[in-house]
């Protein structure tokens, strides 16, 4: 491995959505200096290393980042295998500078500027781009420590197919759309609790035969800015399952539903809100993700919590942008096809910056 260090005016770290569509819109600009980071060992492998039978909720449509049309295919929606070849094709036809096998081990400052640190040495670099997503680091309750051996525990970020799991109950923890499409999975093989935080919300996937997706863009939802009115109204509420698979299994028996979070264990027994007690023989924490910024080592990036401090996508340390992030600027910012106007500007941002450094 060699230590010597690269310099590059913007480094962006992550190849998903977020970090591809960046760095596009850099080289449209004029940043030709650019080196995309990637700790996986291929382009998409997140996507390919999730459950087998995950398709994307957004249609085909909405599933695109600038400059390249998601291919058609035989479903409304693409799977996991084809998010993952269309990033990798994505990264090839754009001709993106990507550098795999390369996770970022410590991000941090080098006089004026940034130092970060991989396994195959250290890159210096003008500007970083962090676009890795915020939320990486499977989250669950602290009641998961209190289940004895009897209870098989698995977050769905490791959940790969039915037949991994042992005979016998199921409890799906967590109200969202991935708990939704997982119990109504398991629900033909075991007998399946979910415990929703609160009552989901239901959305149809298609009105008047349209995707739901085209009448949100059409009503100025899904790019309504995050300090508006619908903004403020969306984030205040939890997410919307989309599809009504979920509610039809509830009210013919497949499924039950109970609107309650847990709040404690003990042994092989969970105990929710509400006072139900469960014994499941297997718990699928789908939970979501905390912040996964313990290798960002720059003072002032970050919130006391983890999570990055921004305005925008822009840190209040110069040189430093984030991007992907939940409500970074509107209500669709990090869905994939809501990449395009915060790259693009993050890329106008970066150019004017250097133009001005290079001015000076």
């Amino acid at each position: 491995m060699s230590e010597q260090p690269t310099a590059v005016d913007v480094l962006v770290v992550g190849a998903g959505q977020a970090g591809l569509g960046t760095a596009h819109h850099l080289l449209r600009v004029g940043v030709t200096d650019v080196l995309v980071v990637e700790a996986a060992g291929a382009i998409g492998q997140v996507w390919r290393d999730r459950w087998e039978s995950l398709r994307l909720f957004t249609p085909r449509r909405f599933s695109s980042l600038p400059g390249m049309p998601f291919p058609p295919g035989p479903t409304r929606t693409p799977s996991r295998l084809e998010m993952a070849d269309y990033l990798a094709a994505y990264t090839r036809r754009s001709g993106l500078p990507v550098r795999t096998s390369a996770p970022v081990v410590r991000l941090g400052r080098d006089g004026g500027a940034f130092a970060v640190r991989t396994p195959d040495g250290v890159v210096r670099a003008r500007h970083v781009v962090v676009a890795t997503g915020a939320y990486r680091r499977p989250l669950v309750p602290a009641a998961a420590e209190d289940l004895d051996g009897s209870v098989h525990q698995v977050h769905s970020s490791s959940y790969r197919r039915p037949g991994e799991l042992p005979e016998g109950p199921v409890l799906v923890v967590g109200g969202g759309n991935s708990a939704a499409q997982l119990a109504l999975e398991l629900a033909g093989r075991h007998e399946v609790t979910v415990a929703a935080p609160t009552e989901p919300r239901f959305l149809p996937e298609r009105v008047l035969g349209v995707s739901i997706y085209w009448w949100l863009l059409l009503g100025g939802v899904l790019n309504a800015g995050a300090s508006t009115p619908v903004g403020r109204f969306l984030r205040a509420r939890p997410e919307a399952v989309l599809g009504r698979r979920l509610r039809r299994a509830v009210r013919e028996g497949a499924v039950r539903l109970i609107a309650s979070p847990v709040v404690a264990a003990d042994g092989p027994r969970v105990r929710l809100a509400d006072g139900t007690e469960l014994r499941p023989r297997t718990v699928l924490w789908c939970t979501g993700f905390a912040p996964d910024t313990g290798w960002v080592d720059v003072p002032g990036a970050l919130a006391e919590d983890g999570s990055p401090r921004h305005a925008r996508g822009a840190s209040p340390v110069a040189g430093l942008h984030w991007m992907g992030l939940p409500w970074q600027t509107r209500v669709n910012s990090s869905l994939i096809d809501g990449v395009d106007r915060d790259a693009r500007r993050t890329a106008r941002r970066i150019a004017a910056e250097l133009r001005v450094r290079r001015a000076g």
